[in-house]
């Protein structure tokens, strides 16, 4: 396995385990996201590549704790998925802090498929019954269902092709 030209394991080049280590650092190297418009780089800090924006996300970690607390009777009395979007909106902003500190795929990525989990999150709990397709027959749970299905598919293809 892996012998001279082998293309086993440890072969370079050669589609082996190597290559798909290679492959995943370079998503994660700094600067490596095609994205890069909201402010100079590494204008404050030699660092953090967007220093305003990495620090602004401190709110989507300071708030949704309060929120929490805010809201714990809705929860109790309405529905506690309500605190599954708190919990996603600190998820967006740790994921945020990353992407706008490093500008690399891999936080591109966790910022972007975050925001999609807050919103099929509140998706699925506010959409009103009545314009729910057909097949769902008002049933929020069924729905609910449907909105995580659709954000595991596109969390999977967004790993699957992360550029087009």
């Amino acid at each position: 396995m892996g012998g001279a030209g082998g293309g086993g394991l440890g072969s370079v080049g050669g589609g082996g385990l190597l290559d798909i280590y290679a492959i995943a650092w370079e998503h994660l190297r700094p600067g490596s996201s095609p994205v890069d418009w909201c402010e100079g780089n590494y204008l404050i800090s030699s660092n953090i590549a967007e220093f305003v924006n990495t620090f602004s996300n401190f709110l989507f970690i300071l708030l949704p704790p309060v929120l929490m607390m805010l809201f714990k009777e809705y929860g109790r009395f309405v529905t506690p998925g309500i605190h599954v979007i708190w919990l996603l909106l600190i998820v967006v902003g740790l994921s945020s802090m990353y992407f706008h500190a490093t500008l690399s795929l891999i936080g591109q990525l966790l910022d972007e498929l975050a925001i999609l989990w807050v919103f099929m999150a509140a998706f699925s709990l506010f959409y009103p019954k009545r314009y729910y397709p057909k097949f769902v027959k008002n049933d929020r749970k069924t729905f609910s269902w449907l909105m995580l299905l659709s954000a595991i598919a596109a969390t999977a293809l967004s790993w699957w092709k992360p550029v087009v």
